[in-house]
């Protein structure tokens, strides 16, 4: 039997265990075994500009393959509505091996302070326990201009996402 504050402890969530590891761990597994990639997320977001410099990306994947990618640039006008595919087996492999948990993980420790109008990006990469959150801007001249370059294992991850995104919409290149 428990107490009153043992039952209210119980009741409130806890946030995701920090064990970047165990979620490379199961990278590593869905790299090897698609169908053990099902628990995988990984999630690119792009947004921001002012109004008439509006650039959207929405990338979203599964470790087994299933992807939705939708983009909109007020820039040039370019708008692809969400599509959902199965990305083929060489570009699921390539995203998951993109994907250094244990750098991304690190490089979510230094967020940069972001001015506003600027191109944020947030990638995610998650099993339903285990999530890394790198935060960061997403304009290359925008980032430099404030001081902040990305780390080398996002900048590859973010490319390889861009890349993969491009091909899902049927676009050359779909970056801001």
């Amino acid at each position: 039997m428990t107490t009153p504050d043992e039952d209210r402890f119980k009741a409130v969530p806890s946030g995701a265990p920090d064990d970047p590891e165990a979620l490379a761990e199961k990278l590593a597994r869905a790299v090897e075994a698609p169908e053990r990639g099902h628990e995988i997320r990984v999630s690119l977001d792009v947004e921001g500009g002012s109004h008439d410099e509006r650039y959207e990306l929405h990338f979203d994947a599964s470790g087994a393959g299933d992807a939705t990618a939708a983009m909109r640039s007020a820039l040039d006008g370019k708008a692809v509505p969400p599509q959902t595919k199965r990305l083929p087996g060489r570009s699921r492999t390539q995203l998951l091996r993109a994907l250094d948990v244990a750098k991304l993980a690190r490089a979510a420790t230094g967020r940069p302070r972001i001015p506003p109008d600027s191109l944020v990006g947030r990638l995610e990469v998650t099993d339903g326990e285990q999530r890394v959150t790198v935060v960061f801007m997403a304009e290359p001249q925008q980032a430099r201009t404030a001081g902040f370059e990305l780390p080398p294992e996002l900048q590859k991850a973010v490319d390889t996402i861009y890349t993969l995104a491009a091909r899902h919409l049927g676009e050359r290149d779909i970056r801001p």
